[in-house]
């Protein structure tokens, strides 16, 4: 019994050192999980965004009986058709809390959309995580470089609006960097937001001056049937110029707008090789604008002399001296890159490249300009501005609604190198001096065009009352083809969902029909490679690649894929 009892002493002590190993390797895996959860802590406290402090005293919440007008305080909100009116009046507390309590549900919906394409963007949780974690690091105490109201404003928008916040970003954080969007668009390789610009002033006789006439479009990459609530946003800060901005749920800035002064102005995303700078988002740059320029001079100075986190182009007129410009403003102040052109031109248009000789030797942009939809649509929109005949409002809604390239070629049905590309989430009309505003109803630019009287609007009751006609619907939008060209992404969606599930002779029968009833869609042709590969057809796969390479400019991200893919087949 002794002999055993020695035997098993050694193994004992191995036992007990293992176990004290073991017990130090736990000690120190808790301790160092601990740091990393305190740092981790401290990094999202260090680089989350923190409004000031404000009070709202709370308004009276009525709803009338069609449930279609929601009052609160001085403010309201309409649905007018298929377009939402937002009426804001007050202090910059006052207007955030009632955009917030007014504009919520609408926001929810929105968010839900934005946030499904952001996770399909970042696919793996590990590139998703490491970008909000760049994206935090970017953006730390960006917030500072808004005038103090447009921050209180925001504060009080974000604590009426609980829907904005989500894990450990709250309200505030989100809504400044909606507030953002371009900026943080320019951190992608794809062009998921693109914009047109025109005004035009032609004289109608040699003595009788015409009237300065806008359209406007805006483009987002999201879902082909998501589509943002449209507002027409009415807003009356007190001591300073009402203005008419039409956005989207959660926007408190200026994308297209214009005041009481007849200042107009529109912004298209832009990209060059300067890096983000400390200052304010273009959209607030663009607000503070209309509340403040009284012309055309004063909102160029304005915007040259703006401290801009990143690059824009932006479309600025004046209904009343019948004049408009484009300024090129790239986000570090150097005065040989924050330039106009179009001074004195009767016709003026943008997209969203730049083209001042500063800009020549900018290689992002360059690439804009070059390998998206950028240059294209500008040499189409010379072209259609161009043309002989007098330019009224319905012949800027065709414009608007054109779906053919250069000289007029044919593109197929939603091609994004079109001004209408199926997926324009804001299509605007202006007729800056008498004042009238046309708004697309959607979807994209086909539908009705709704009329607004921008006087009555910013409270000029003793104007005079001018006819306000809603401009017609394309007729392509109760047509057979377009149905057509609706079937069709929905077949491919189906493709799509059965290649997933590994049923490619299923999927290529759905991408089939999809390409007999709409053969230029670009995804299709990615979809019909993807097939075709799986079944080990190479040489139509390639070709459907190559077709889809030809479709589908500025998605840089996937055309890398796709070019690899084609190398790998040996095309």
């Amino acid at each position: 019994m002794a002999r055993l009892a020695l035997g098993g002493g050694a193994p004992r002590g191995n036992d007990n050192a293992m176990f004290a190993l073991l017990r130090a390797s736990l000690a120190l895996l808790g301790t160092t999980f601990v740091l990393v959860a305190l740092l981790y802590s401290g990094y999202l406290n260090f680089t989350d965004l923190d409004g000031p402090d404000v009070e709202v005293a709370a308004q009276e919440f009525v709803v009338d009986e069609s449930g279609r007008e929601l009052h609160y305080g001085r403010s309201h909100l309409s649905r007018d058709g298929k377009i939402w009116r937002l009426h804001l009046e007050g202090s910059p507390e006052m207007i955030g809390d009632a955009r917030g309590r007014l504009t919520a549900r609408l926001f929810e919906e929105l968010d839900v959309h934005v946030q499904s394409r952001i996770d399909e963007r970042y696919g793996a949780w590990l590139e998703g995580w490491t970008a909000s974690m760049m994206t935090r690091w970017d953006y730390r105490d960006a917030d500072t470089h808004l005038d103090e109201p447009v921050r209180r404003e925001l504060a009080a928008m974000a604590a009426a609006m609980p829907e904005a916040q989500t894990g450990r970003v709250s309200a505030y954080h989100r809504l400044f960097l909606y507030q953002s969007f371009d900026s943080l668009a320019a951190k992608l390789d794809d062009v998921i937001v693109e914009g047109a610009a025109f005004a035009v002033a032609r004289k109608r006789s040699a003595s009788e001056p015409g009237n300065l006439l806008v359209g406007r479009s805006l483009w987002f990459d999201l879902e082909q049937e998501v589509e943002p609530s449209r507002i027409v946003t009415v807003v009356r800060p007190d001591g300073r110029y009402p203005y008419v901005s039409i956005g989207w749920p959660g926007l408190v800035g200026v994308v297209t707008g214009i005041n009481a002064r007849g200042i107009f102005v529109a912004l298209n995303p832009a990209r060059t090789d300067d890096p983000l700078e400390d200052g304010a988002p273009a959209p607030i740059v663009l607000r503070r604008v209309l509340e403040e320029a009284d012309t055309l001079e004063h909102a160029v100075e304005l915007l040259r002399g703006a401290a801009l986190r990143s690059s824009g182009v932006v479309l600025v007129g004046d209904g009343v001296q019948r004049k408009s410009v484009v300024v090129e403003l790239a986000a570090r102040d150097r005065e040989d890159r924050r330039v106009t052109r179009g001074e004195d031109e009767p016709i003026v248009w943008a997209t969203d490249h730049m083209l001042r000789e500063a800009f020549e030797g900018d290689l992002q942009n360059d690439w804009v300009k070059r390998y998206t939809s950028s240059g294209y649509r500008y040499d189409r929109l010379g072209e259609l501005l161009g043309a002989p005949g007098e330019i009224d409002p319905a012949r800027i809604v065709t414009v608007l609604r054109d779906r053919r390239g250069t000289q007029s070629a044919e593109l197929g049905l939603g091609n994004p190198n079109a001004l209408e590309n199926f997926r324009i989430a804001q299509a605007v009309v202006v007729d800056a001096t008498a004042m009238v505003l046309w708004v697309g109803e959607g979807p994209s630019a086909l539908g009705r065009f709704r009329a607004f009287d921008l006087s009555r609007l910013l409270g000029r009751d003793d104007a005079p009352a001018v006819a306000l006609d809603d401009l017609p619907a394309d007729p392509l939008l109760y047509s057979e083809e377009y149905r057509d060209w609706i079937e069709a992404t929905r077949a491919i969606a189906h493709a799509w969902r059965l290649l997933s599930r590994g049923y490619p002779e299923r999927a290529l029968a759905s991408a089939q029909i999809a390409h007999a009833l709409a053969p230029d869609v670009g995804e299709l042709h990615r979809l019909l490679g993807d097939i075709e590969r799986e079944l080990g057809h190479r040489d139509e796969a390639i070709a459907h690649y190559r077709r889809y390479l030809e479709l589908v400019p500025g998605r840089r991200r996937e055309q890398i894929r796709v070019e690899g893919i084609i190398a790998e087949l040996g095309g």
